[in-house]
């Protein structure tokens, strides 16, 4: 083995056996894992007709895709200890350069579909007449490049395309370029496609809920200017209908502290003018004199400021204020923009560590261990984070489903009068009210057959007696 590793060096660097074994446990690992993740996804989908929506469905069909990274990162660094022209090493590499790529192709699908939902205003449910078009792009885009570099060959390079990496057979370290611009561009066109997409869509959602806001403030203040202008006009013509003059009243209020100036011990009489001020648009018939101006002192004591909220909950609110305006009211799209962001995470989370690594290797000539660790470590396991989104996405349903077989099990259990365990169950009370409706019923119609029973025999001796007495 470590010969082999001592063949597949890069720049001198030479990785040693439990670091070789490391990575070949890290790798098996998360592709056992995610395997057996992504055959859970298909059971969950063939049983539970309620998880079969067009989000849950992109999720499958990447996940049929994951299958094939899964078995390559199963592998391992077998395909390197054969030779790169062996035909595991051959057929390891195909799959890598097929299928490792195809979630985040499948994450731009689910972007654009989120974005004409939500821009274009299409039915999320109009996209499954065109599921042949998005496998046909989705599959056949990452199969075509596979399938092309399968069969390119150039003895001044080492021979094919698809030979030793780092961490298993894969392009060629003679091909490096070819790592770029079929590999990781295309991977980071997704993603960055996908992000662009997500903004839009966010930007449509502030918009559109602004307008919503600002339609239902300016309805409600032309219902109320009408009431207003009403009740003002109304006033008006009973002040004028009422009277005629204008009273003019002056009111004095002066602030004081309560503690520095007490309250009066005997109470004082306001102090009024004899004189009035009185004036009139027109002569009226009778006028009564009343009086002007009025003076007066209020004595209170200034109200309590209230504390201002701390630093930590303006924060909070100005989050939680920012946040609302991006709530969307439809369940059926705020679930499937839910899960395509998920999606996108997870695309975005599993792709970062191997594109560093990728650059490093780039630009200094070769990674360190570190970063061949946390490239064995995530890679695999893009199809465990599908199975975490499409289970947590799913999981109302899933219970749902779940509880509706086990009650409806139970019911036939129950219902089945030929079952063998139908005493015991009786005993056990739990065929109790059954066994007791039965006995009742039985009562019942004892009862009433005695009941017509003794009523035949009552007739009878009424009619003999009769007879006799006759």
């Amino acid at each position: 083995m470590e010969q082999m590793m001592h063949q597949r060096t890069e720049q001198g660097r030479v990785l040693s056996a439990d670091q070789i074994r490391t990575l070949i446990v890290l790798e098996r690992v998360g592709g056992s894992v995610s395997l057996v993740a992504v055959m859970l996804i298909f059971v969950a989908y063939a049983l539970v007709k309620r998880v079969r929506n067009v989000q849950n469905t992109f999720i499958v069909f990447a996940s049929v895709s994951n299958v094939g990274a899964s078995i390559a990162c199963i592998i391992s660094m077998d395909g390197l200890f054969r030779g790169k022209m062996s035909p595991l090493c051959q057929a390891q590499s195909f799959m890598f350069e097929m299928f490792m790529q195809s979630d985040p192709w499948w994450s731009l699908a689910m972007a654009v579909n989120v974005y004409l939902v939500f821009y274009m205003r299409f039915d999320p449910n109009c996209f499954k007449r065109w599921w042949w078009l998005y496998c046909m792009i989705c599959y056949g885009g990452p199969f075509t490049i596979a399938m092309t570099l399968l069969f390119i060959r150039d003895e001044s390079r080492g021979g094919p395309v698809y030979g030793e990496a780092e961490l298993w057979c894969w392009v060629d370290r003679e091909w490096d370029f070819i790592r770029i611009y079929t590999y990781y561009m295309l991977i980071w066109m997704c993603i960055l496609g996908s992000i662009i997409c997500y903004v839009l869509v966010g930007y449509c959602v502030f918009r559109s809920r602004n307008r919503l806001r600002s339609l239902s403030t300016t309805r409600s203040r032309d219902d109320r200017e009408p009431q207003t202008y009403a009740s003002h006009s109304e006033s008006t013509n009973g002040r004028r209908e009422g009277f005629y003059g204008t009273v003019i009243t002056e009111v004095q209020v002066t602030h004081s502290n309560a503690l520095t100036a007490p309250f009066p011990m005997q109470a004082k009489q306001a102090r009024r003018p004899e004189g009035t001020h009185v004036s009139f648009e027109e002569p009226p018939d009778q006028v009564q004199p009343m009086p002007g101006q009025y003076y007066s002192s209020v004595t209170s004591t200034p109200a309590s400021r209230t504390p201002r909220p701390g630093a930590s909950k303006r924060i909070a609110a100005a989050v939680a204020a920012a946040a609302n305006k991006f709530v969307i009211d439809d369940p059926i799209k705020r679930a499937y923009l839910r899960t395509s962001l998920l999606f996108a995470l997870s695309v975005l989370v599993t792709w970062i560590p191997s594109s560093l690594n990728r650059i490093h290797s780039w630009l200094a000539g070769g990674s360190p261990f570190e970063y061949h660790v946390s490239t064995a470590a995530v890679l695999p396991l893009q199809g465990l984070w599908n199975a975490v989104i499409f289970f947590i996405t799913s999981w109302t349903s899933l219970s749902n489903w779940y509880r509706g077989a086990h009650e409806e099990r139970w019911e036939e259990v129950h219902d089945n009068p030929h079952n063998s365990n139908s005493s015991k169950r009786v005993e056990d009370g739990t065929f109790g009210r059954v066994a007791r409706h039965d006995d009742l019923a039985a009562d019942s119609d004892l009862e009433a057959c005695s009941g017509t029973a003794g009523s035949g025999v009552e007739l009878r001796d009424h009619q003999a007696k009769g007879s006799m007495d006759s």
